[in-house]
């Protein structure tokens, strides 16, 4: 009798398992929403003049729209001097699933998104 009992469980969950297959349904994760909504896409940009660099490792930080938490405000463009082995990535303003994000810039290590010397 305890042969047929454990013939019985592995029967149970050789079936269990193929039931289980037959309606599987694979779902790609999403990837983790970027950025912060925000209330719509941003002004134009501003004309700017690019004044001569201070220094030969000056990086031109070209001016953005800068989400503050209620409205965006105009940062005006400028050189800066890079952390060492990092680039500057613009801001990314975002349309998805009907709203707007804004994923804010910054110096980052490695890939670069949007750099200018």
């Amino acid at each position: 009798m305890g042969r047929m009992v454990s013939r019985l469980s592995k029967a149970a969950v050789v079936l269990a398992v193929a039931g289980s297959a037959i309606g599987c349904v694979v779902n790609e994760p999403e990837s983790p929403t970027r950025g912060v909504v925000v209330s719509g896409p941003p002004p134009a940009a501003v004309r700017e003049e690019r004044p001569a660099p201070p220094s030969p490792q000056a990086v031109w930080v070209g001016g953005y729209w800068h989400w503050t938490g209620m409205q965006y405000a105009w940062i005006p463009g400028h050189w800066d001097a890079p952390p060492p082995g990092a680039t500057w990535n613009a801001p990314v303003y975002s349309a998805r699933d009907g709203k707007y994000f804004y994923e804010s810039g910054g110096w980052k290590a490695g890939a670069t998104r949007n750099a200018l010397r």
